[in-house]
């Protein structure tokens, strides 16, 4: 594994050497495994700390966590808000796998300033670890909770994790804390009997089975695929290898006759990673509904929830998470509904989904980014998503594709660029971006990204 002892040691240091902290996360899967790495670690060290789970990391959000504690970490962001956090913060170290905007003397751990794709390559869960792995050899065990945070950033978008995520992957299973294997990956495999298996799969959408119970039944049956095991429900889990096979093949077959596209069937099966420890039939068994279950209770502003069950949290956090996941999981369907009944707009170089407050603003990205797996828009541009915020400000969430992206899109540039240019503040990744305008704005900051867009992917 590459030697980071020398670019992780000032952030080790500022741990060690302080307390009171305040750790300070992104609210999403990534962010939220990050925080459970370090406050596992910061527990282990006899640390105090309070730990802020949050959706935006701007001036008004540092100025209410101002004073709450001597000393702050920010996880899984921070990196792009340099300059803000400069201004109002003393003492703070970051660790962060987004691009970095400005240069601080303070403790700075980033993939990028070490040549990491912090976009497909590394999480910040991964940047965490990484750093917990520093402090002490023994915090191998939080490399499963790493691999939770990379494969809820869709870093295994490509069937499997690959860069640095892979060297993670080898610390997981040397520390015989995860498994993995070929299989198939859709959500559930461990959480969700047969046929709500199937029925809730939104990544991709079945037409005649998603969210069609007696269609699911029918299909089942068809391939001769038992439902129960005398009264008992059967899982994906319970079934024979070669019951898998015939499922597979099945959902293979019935795609091509739904028309769905050869890449989204190809995605059915790849790399899945099962975390050794944790109970079979639960969403914390598989790394997928793992994350599923975290952004969840981040996006429901319920962040702590899920920090707790990165930290071990079985029984009281658990179950809230669980009621969390099952409303989440209704709203995005209803998110993908509206966009298929409204439609979705078609510019030169993008496409636009303006679903005012019927989305809400804490879900339009990763309603945007399910719209390619249900076919309401082709891969061939990028979609911004909007949504209004709950200060009134205009969301904009951006999402695209490893072949537009190796085509020269940068949507956490173009973001950036267009958001400064009508006086909002946007940044991101390569394939994932999020930007906040001004409501008056909207026609002029679609103008200008699908400019920006137009000229990346000329190069």
């Amino acid at each position: 594994m590459m030697d980071i002892s020398k670019q992780a040691r000032p952030v080790v240091e500022f741990i060690k050497d302080n307390d009171n902290f305040v750790v300070v996360s992104h609210y999403d899967a990534d962010g939220l495994a990050s925080a459970g790495i370090i406050n596992t670690v910061l527990e282990r060290l006899g640390k105090t700390y309070e730990c802020i789970p949050t959706k935006q990391l701007d001036s008004e959000r540092i100025e209410l966590i101002k004073g709450k504690g001597d000393h702050y970490i920010f996880v899984d962001f921070g990196s792009g808000q340099i300059p803000t956090i400069e201004q109002n913060l003393d003492s703070f170290a970051i660790i962060d796998h987004h691009e970095t905007l400005g240069r601080t003397d303070k403790p700075h751990f980033n993939a990028h300033l070490f040549g990491l794709d912090g976009a497909k390559e590394i999480s910040g869960a991964g940047m965490t670890y990484l750093v917990a792995k520093a402090i002490d050899g023994s915090n191998r065990d939080l490399s499963a909770l790493a691999i939770v945070g990379a494969v809820g950033d869709m870093q295994d978008s490509t069937g499997k994790l690959i860069g640095f995520n892979r060297k993670i992957l080898e610390d997981a299973v040397q520390a015989n804390v995860l498994e993995y294997k070929n299989d198939i990956r859709l959500f559930g495999r461990h959480s969700r009997p047969l046929i709500q298996f199937l029925m809730y799969s939104t990544e991709p959408i079945f037409p005649g089975l998603t969210a069609n119970e007696q269609g699911c039944i029918h299909f089942l049956n068809e391939l001769g695929i038992p439902l129960k095991d005398d009264d008992t429900w059967l899982y994906y889990v319970d079934l024979t290898e070669e019951q898998k096979r015939r499922l597979i093949s099945g959902l293979y077959v019935y795609g091509k006759r739904q028309n769905i596209p050869e890449f989204i069937l190809k995605a059915l099966v790849g790399e899945v990673y099962e975390l050794k420890n944790e109970r079979d039939k639960t969403f914390v068994k598989d790394a997928k509904d793992f994350a599923t279950l975290l952004n969840a209770c981040g996006r429901h502003e319920q962040g702590i929830i899920g920090v707790k069950v990165c930290m071990g949290d079985r029984e009281t956090y658990y179950k809230r998470a669980e009621q969390l996941l099952a409303m989440h999981r209704k709203m995005l369907s209803e998110g993908i509904r509206y966009a298929q009944e409204k439609g979705v707009e078609e510019r030169e170089h993008c496409y636009v989904l303006n679903a005012g407050n019927h989305i809400k603003d804490t879900l339009i990205g990763v309603v945007a980014g399910m719209l390619y797996g249900a076919q309401v828009i082709e891969q061939s541009k990028p979609i911004l998503a909007f949504s209004i915020d709950e200060s009134g400000k205009l969301k904009c969430s951006g999402r695209a594709t490893w072949s537009l992206v190796r085509r020269g899109l940068h949507l956490g540039k173009a973001m950036k660029n267009a958001a400064s240019s009508v006086g909002g503040e946007g940044g991101g990744h390569s394939i994932a971006a999020g930007a906040r305008i001004p409501k008056e704005k909207y026609e002029e900051f679609i103008q200008i990204i699908d400019s920006i867009i137009a000229e990346q992917m000329k190069q």
